[in-house]
């Protein structure tokens, strides 16, 4: 499959009603394509544009871009919820966190900072947040 066609069998994937759920035929195109880093802005999109859908705890998604933890992962994390907060996507800035050695632990923390200190947020966002410990 191409870029393209693995972001559309993404997008094709969404769904309120139900937890998200991927083909295996996908899964295996992302695990295949020559370089699966480039997916990885893709599907932090779609969790940043997708707010109402149920991505799982933590579901295919946050497993195949956590597979590229310290490779990058977090700087393009923080970028994606500073354009779109969404719980989901707080939850996994949280488990990334968690890590007391990760060394953006300061930027995750300025980053949710910044969010509980932001008027254009929603009330929603700020719950979630207040929901973790920082």
């Amino acid at each position: 499959m191409t870029k393209e066609e693995i972001i559309q069998a993404l997008n094709d994937a969404l769904k309120t009603d139900t937890t998200y759920y991927l083909d295996d035929k996908v899964k295996e195109a992302m695990q295949l394509y020559p370089d699966p880093m480039e997916l990885v802005e893709a599907v932090l999109e779609i969790i940043g544009t997708n707010p109402a859908v149920d991505f799982g705890m933590p579901g295919e998604l946050v497993h195949f871009v956590e597979g590229f933890y310290r490779k990058g992962y977090e700087e393009r994390l923080i970028a994606s919820v500073r354009r779109n907060p969404t719980p989901h996507n707080i939850w996994m800035v949280h488990r990334c966190y968690n890590d007391m050695k990760n060394p953006l632990h300061e930027d995750f923390l300025k980053l949710i900072e910044s969010l509980r200190n932001d008027d254009s947020i929603s009330d929603e966002i700020k719950n979630e947040i207040n929901d973790f410990s920082w």
